[in-house]
């Protein structure tokens, strides 16, 4: 995920835990809508907690201990310890809290003889009484998650090879054994695949922090490297998983790096995705993860790597919790769920379960916002679109192959910036005019023809496009001298 402002691509970009910067917003906060909600443990093990007058509540599916820390949201500054045992434990909060403040609840405990932590539980004290803070992400990831089904085809589709997740390569299959070798169960086989990306591997500060793109961030890369961004690790941890036979998907979507940015953050239609994680099927729910956000090694160039204590403050989190500094946009799945509507004054799309957008109608095409899941554009015979709009396309990461029709004259700026699987597009002979950008970022994108009747194209069109193979009538010889990455080749015709 590359927008060509390089420095606040990724959210990522050496974010720890150990501060959150940013100025307290005083006032009352909002409750949550919900009262509790259960904590799976690394073993799938659970602790169900819930908030009731100036107590928290917890009941354990397991008789075993707990230390649990209450500290201020704003500094990470620890305000009380407690350490429980049993089935069934209270602890009086209130009394310790003030109603300014937003406070984390963090559990550890032991799980496969290490010490596992649950974090992002974040709470407030209104009166006498203790609350969970609402997010204002919660409720649109309850409509973003709908399409994280659980039916047996689905959950076989996110077993397969994707481009950038290859489950099905040799080298990486082999990671995948020996990380879990002797595990005693699929729970314990995550575990120690979120471990193995969270604190073995290093997030590359070098490279989020530069102005080239064509980052290649397949998992068999990553593993290979050591080192990567947000969306590589996401992509190393489904494949991980997938060669293990657990079903795990890559999300995109707006990561929260700061205090301020998590109490100020208002979704809006305009959002773009800045930042990337996982989501793994395991008993017989949908459990998101974060490696960026628990990473303990920083990659600052040759011999230069910064170490953190190692946390698992972002894994196996249920929704109500992730959702406090996460705003999930779209999965990377191949299904859809199936919609329809308007996509331009005089265009309509429908999205069929199996991931197919149909387009009809006539004049400009612009895809709405947040509907960017399918992999694959078929137009219909009696469409008759002239303009691809800007950000039509934007981060339709799916899509692999798009033949646009022969009616097409333009091409907007940004129309297929960041589709990441686009392998081959076909501009028809009869376009005047490609946008800026309108193709940046495609790594994948292995062929394309600048046909003849092109008079117009716009800056970086197929820049950070490395394995491009471009072809360009003689007057567009000079298309890549402002380049950041050129394209493979660039033939220029007669």
């Amino acid at each position: 995920m590359f927008l060509r402002v390089a420095a606040s691509i990724i959210l990522c970009v050496s974010i720890t835990l150990n501060a959150f910067p940013g100025l307290l917003r005083k006032g009352t906060f909002t409750p949550a809508s919900y009262e509790g909600y259960e904590l799976t443990l690394a073993d799938g093990s659970t602790l169900y907690m819930c908030l009731t007058g100036d107590r928290a509540i917890f009941e354990s599916s397991e008789n075993r201990e707990y230390n649990i820390t209450l500290s201020k949201c704003k500094t990470l500054k620890t305000v009380r310890t407690f350490t429980r045992g049993g089935t069934t434990f209270d602890l009086e909060l209130a009394s310790s809290m003030s109603e300014d403040e937003l406070y984390y609840l963090t559990l550890t405990y032991e799980a496969f003889g290490r010490s596992v932590d649950n974090g992002n539980n974040i709470i407030f004290k209104s009166g006498d009484n203790i609350y969970f803070w609402k997010s204002p992400n919660y409720d649109y990831n309850l409509k973003s998650c709908e399409e994280m089904w659980t039916d047996e085809e689905s959950l076989r589709e996110c077993l397969e090879s994707q481009n950038d997740i290859e489950c099905d390569d040799p080298v990486l299959i082999g990671y995948s054994d020996r990380i879990c070798e002797g595990a005693a169960d699929d729970w314990e086989k995550v575990y120690r695949i979120y471990v193995y990306i969270a604190h073995e591997m290093a997030y590359d500060n070098d490279e989020a922090g530069g102005d080239t793109g064509g980052y290649q961030d397949s998992a068999v890369d990553v593993i290979r490297d050591g080192k990567s961004i947000c969306e590589g690790f996401g992509n190393a941890f489904a494949a991980l998983c997938r060669a293990q036979g657990i079903p795990a998907v890559v999300e995109f979507g707006i990561g929260m790096g700061s205090y301020e940015d998590m109490i100020g953050y208002t979704p809006s239609t305009d959002d773009y995705a800045d930042h990337a994680w996982a989501a793994v099927y395991l008993g017989d729910k949908w459990y998101f993860v974060d490696p960026t956000y628990d990473m303990s090694r920083y990659y600052n160039g040759p011999n230069d790597i910064e170490v953190y204590e190692n946390a698992t403050l972002y894994y196996l989190l249920p929704l109500e919790s992730f959702s406090n500094d996460h705003r999930i946009l779209d999965a990377d799945t191949t299904h859809c769920q199936p919609t329809a509507g308007y996509c331009g004054d005089y265009a309509t799309y429908e999205i069929t379960r199996d991931g197919v957008c149909y387009i009809s109608g006539y004049g400009r095409l612009q895809m709405p916002d947040d509907v960017n899941g399918f992999n694959r554009i078929v137009f219909t015979e009696d469409c008759y679109i002239d303009e691809i709009g800007e950000w039509c396309f934007d981060d339709c990461d799916l899509l692999t192959t798009v033949v646009l029709p022969d009616t097409v004259i333009r091409i907007g700026d940004y129309a297929f910036n960041t589709c990441e699987d686009l392998e081959y597009v076909y501009i028809p002979e009869g376009c005047e005019s490609i946008g800026t950008q309108a193709f940046c970022y495609c790594d994948e994108l292995c062929y394309a023809r600048v046909p003849d009747s092109v008079v117009s194209c716009g800056s970086w069109a197929f820049d950070d496009c490395p394995r491009l193979y471009l072809s360009v009538p003689s007057d567009w010889s000079y298309i890549a001298s402002d380049y950041d990455l050129q394209p493979m080749y660039i033939e220029v015709r007669n």
